[in-house]
């Protein structure tokens, strides 16, 4: 015969449940925070590398900026 389960013995479960889904959501937000910062360090990166390949042409600023538009 199956042994019914106590209204505390399922809140219990509930709570555990509860904690550990508040667990996973902080660490969630914390590595997602993480991959943000790593994007914005990327865009920063590539746009520097962006400026010093254009300090390097012989191009001018006119140039660079009809090539880019077209």
């Amino acid at each position: 015969m199956a042994r019914t389960k106590s209204t505390k013995t399922i809140d219990e479960k509930i709570r555990e449940q509860e904690e550990k889904l508040r667990k996973m959501k902080e660490r969630c937000d914390k590595i997602s925070g993480e991959l943000d910062d790593l994007y914005e360090e990327k865009k920063a990166l590539e746009a520097k590398e962006l400026l010093n390949a254009i300090a390097r042409s012989s191009k001018t600023r006119a140039e660079v900026l009809a090539f880019l538009e077209s």
